[in-house]
């Protein structure tokens, strides 16, 4: 036996170890890619203008800070899409929220024209839970 191997360890073990250590590594980058992905997705969507714009509109609402309380929290999860193409724009997000009195969603959907800078929304409201209707965001 040599100075440098180990007292028990077969060139077998040695290879296992590397391949474990192989699989693991990859593993561990594929879980960084889909988390670092996820965060880029989040951010994204968190610095749009209907983002945005639905959070102020919910703070600045007499009706949702009744519901919800103060403060109002938005939740880190955002699903949805917010897509612009030569200045034209679609955005169909859902926001959780949370405040001390109440859960809600905020549902955001809508257009921009080209050229415009404002968003039209089809569909801008909070819905609280225990309440059947939902609180319009529109001004």
């Amino acid at each position: 036996m040599s100075a440098i191997e180990e007292p028990g360890k077969t060139s077998t073990k040695k290879v296992l170890t590397i391949i474990g250590c192989g699989c693991g590594g990859l593993i561990l980058v594929g879980i960084l890619a889909v988390a670092g992905i996820f965060f880029f997705v989040t951010k994204a969507l968190k610095s749009s203008d209907a983002y945005t714009e639905s959070i102020a509109a919910i703070e600045s609402n007499e009706a949702a800070v009744a519901a919800l309380g103060t403060p109002v929290t938005p939740s880190f999860f955002v699903a949805g899409n917010v897509g612009i193409n030569n200045g034209e724009g679609e955005v169909d997000l859902t926001i959780p929220v949370s405040g001390p009195k109440g859960n809600g969603v905020i549902r955001v959907k809508g257009t921009k024209s080209a050229g415009g800078t404002a968003w039209t929304y089809d569909t801008w409201q909070l819905e609280v839970e225990g309440r059947p209707e939902p609180i319009p965001l529109g001004k």
